[in-house]
Formats: C-alpha cells, sequence, structure tokens
C-alpha cells in the first residue's frame, strides 16, 4: 500500500478530496488539470496564466508535423504520439527538469501541444488538412474542433469536457505506477511520461474502445441483445466495456458520463444504438451481475462524435498526463527509488554441469 494525497477511490472517486461528481458539474478539464497537479482549485489569475499557456504553447513546429506525415498509416497513434513526446522532449531540454516547478511548466505545454498532435495524425491519415487551434473556444471544445473541423455543439463540448475530467485521474493505475516508478529514479518528467504512454498502450489499460462498438454493431437491435450477449459470453469471459478491476459495484466514472452519453446520442441521431447498449448493459446483468466501466459510454460518446473509436487511448492520454505529473511530483518526495521485492518461483538449488555433461 503506498499512500498518496491525490486522488482516492474507497467511498467515492476523489481528485484532492473533491468529489468527481461535484467537478463533472461545477468545475472544467483546466481547472481540474490545475486541481491534480498543484493541490487546489486555481485562482481567477492562476486559471487565466494557465488558459494563456494553453492558448500561446498551442503550436507544434512544422519539422514535428513532417515527421507525423512520414510515418506510415498503419502504425499506432500512441505509437506516433510517443516518439513525438520524445522528439519535443530533446528540444525542450534544461538542467533541472525534475524539480516540480519544471514538471508543471512542462505538463502545461504539454497539454496545449498533445492535442495538436493527436489531431495532426488523424486528420493526415484520413486526408484532411491539419487545423490551428482556436483561442475562442474551451479546450475541450478546441480539441473536437481539431479533429473534426467542425464547431462543436454545447452538448458535445459539455460531454468532451466531462470524459477528460473524468479520465484525468484514478490512484494507482498501471501506467501511473510507469511513470511513478521512472520518478523515482530521479528521471526527468518527460521520461516518466513516455513511461506511462507506454503501459497506457496496452489492451488490459487504455481500454477496448474498438470492441465496444463492434460488439454494438454486431447487435444492431435492442431484442437481439440478449442472444448475442449470451452467445459471445459462452466464448470469452466478459463483454468489452464491462467490469473494472477496482469497483466491486458500478464504475461511478461509467455512471457520471452516461447522461451526457444519452444527451449527444439525441442529439446527433443515434438513439438506436443509445437503446441496444442499454439492452446489452440488462442482459450482461442478468447473466455475470457486472456493471459498465468507463470504457462503455466513453467509446459510445466518441463513436456518436463522428470520432474513431481507436481515438480513445490518445484522447485518455491527453488527459491522464495530468495524473503523471501529480504523481512524479508527489514521488519526489520519497527519498528512494521504488525497488519491490520479487518471491523466487523457481527450481532450487541447482548444480552447474559442464558442457559436456549436459549431452
Amino acid at each position: 500500500m503506498h499512500e498518496t494525497a491525490i486522488a482516492s477511490i474507497d467511498g467515492g472517486l476523489r481528485y484532492r478530496g473533491y468529489s468527481i461528481e461535484e467537478l463533472v458539474e461545477h468545475s472544467n478539464f483546466p481547472e481540474v488539470a490545475f486541481l491534480v497537479v498543484r493541490g487546489d482549485l486555481p485562482s481567477n489569475e492562476q486559471l487565466a496564466d494557465l488558459q494563456a499557456i494553453l492558448t500561446e504553447a498551442a503550436v507544434v513546429e512544422s519539422d514535428l508535423i513532417a515527421w507525423i506525415e512520414r510515418i506510415p498509416l498503419n502504425a499506432a497513434a500512441i505509437d506516433v504520439l510517443r516518439t513525438a513526446v520524445s522528439l519535443l522532449a530533446l528540444s525542450e531540454c534544461h538542467d533541472d527538469d525534475s524539480s516540480p516547478g519544471a514538471a508543471w511548466d512542462i505538463v502545461q505545454r504539454l497539454l496545449a501541444q498533445l492535442p495538436v498532435l493527436v489531431a495532426a495524425r488523424y486528420r493526415l491519415a484520413r486526408g484532411s488538412a491539419i487545423l490551428e487551434s482556436r483561442n475562442d473556444l474551451s479546450y475541450a471544445g478546441n480539441l473536437l474542433w481539431l479533429l473534426t473541423g467542425t464547431e462543436p455543439s454545447p452538448t458535445a463540448e459539455r460531454a468532451c469536457d466531462a470524459l477528460l475530467i473524468l479520465t484525468a485521474e484514478h490512484e494507482f493505475a498501471p501506467s501511473t505506477c510507469a511513470a511513478r516508478v521512472v520518478a523515482s529514479t530521479r528521471a526527468d518528467f518527460h521520461s516518466a511520461v513516455i513511461a506511462g504512454m507506454c503501459a497506457i498502450k496496452g489492451a488490459w489499460h487504455g481500454g477496448p474502445g474498438r470492441q465496444i462498438i463492434d460488439i454494438l454493431e454486431a447487435v444492431g437491435q435492442p431484442e437481439a441483445a440478449r442472444t448475442i450477449v449470451r452467445a459471445v459470453l459462452e466464448q470469452y469471459e466478459r463483454i468489452p466495456g464491462f467490469w473494472h478491476r477496482v469497483y466491486r459495484t458500478s464504475d461511478p466514472r461509467a455512471e457520471l458520463l452516461a447522461p451526457f452519453c444519452r444527451k449527444v446520442a439525441e442529439e446527433t441521431g443515434r438513439d438506436n444504438i443509445e437503446a441496444v447498449a442499454i439492452a446489452i448493459e440488462a442482459a450482461v446483468w442478468d447473466e455475470q451481475q457486472i456493471l459498465p466501466s468507463l470504457d462503455w459510454p466513453a467509446a459510445r460518446l466518441l463513436h456518436y462524435l463522428d470520432l474513431d473509436a481507436d481515438l480513445f487511448v490518445p484522447i485518455f492520454m491527453i488527459s491522464r498526463i495530468v495524473s503523471w505529473a501529480a504523481h512524479y511530483i508527489e514521488q519526489q518526495q520519497s527519498p528512494q527509488p521504488i525497488r519491490p521485492r520479487g518471491s523466487y518461483s523457481g527450481i532450487p538449488n541447482r548444480t552447474f554441469e559442464n558442457l559436456t555433461e549436459r549431452g
């Protein structure tokens, strides 16, 4: 058990003591990013400073964009972004980038640049022109603009903001643990971020976005849900998007995102898919008494916004970098590296045999 003052899961998910219910209802992603990393909600002046940096730093060097253009289209977006962060790190080398102040400076710039990089890769792969950030939109609204080229509706913007807030922090998730281990060695912040990105790429962490859309499309109609769910469960242990290792009952993040998902579905004419999703939820509950994880509404939300489900991991990574920064800074207070012990389970006490004796 490792202590942290950043987030708690027992008794409901809280960031720095604030319930996610309150944060989703009253706050926005830049405020939450400041809270998670700095420890308190920002003042008007602090929020204005953050907004100014997010605006000024939302530019990526043309050489980096040119590099992205040369990457084969079959390369995973998270791999492209991981390498892009490494290239950004080379251009931002300074003497003490392991300090808390330097980590905060870097994460602000990355929060500004990562949406540009994610959108550039996404649009180039589809033969679309890269767009410039818009200062008149919120952080979530600008992210949707960069990806789609369409100014989002208030409903879509608010839903995206909620998704970013709900994925910003989740205690000792695998990617956060990876980032903390790197931080404990006194490596620089970019190295910890890259470690987190490597972990978040895994299917057991980044989420089964594509599989969720596939099963929704395979079911097609609400009345087919029960039959198909039973058929899938006969072959596999679980339906994609259900069950979370941490929560014994429901995932509070899924509960909070679901209403936003329904509103976007109604606005975009995807009511039938929502009806299918509700039918699948009922069928899974009847069969296994398992409730959805955050992945279930998140993948649908991106689909309703006409975004590819494969974008879930890159967008997840944009918000989760806030967690990595907070845990990186907190880990600097520890006097020693994280070095877990192993329990050997191999063959004990073997005697060395010369090559001639081994046959």
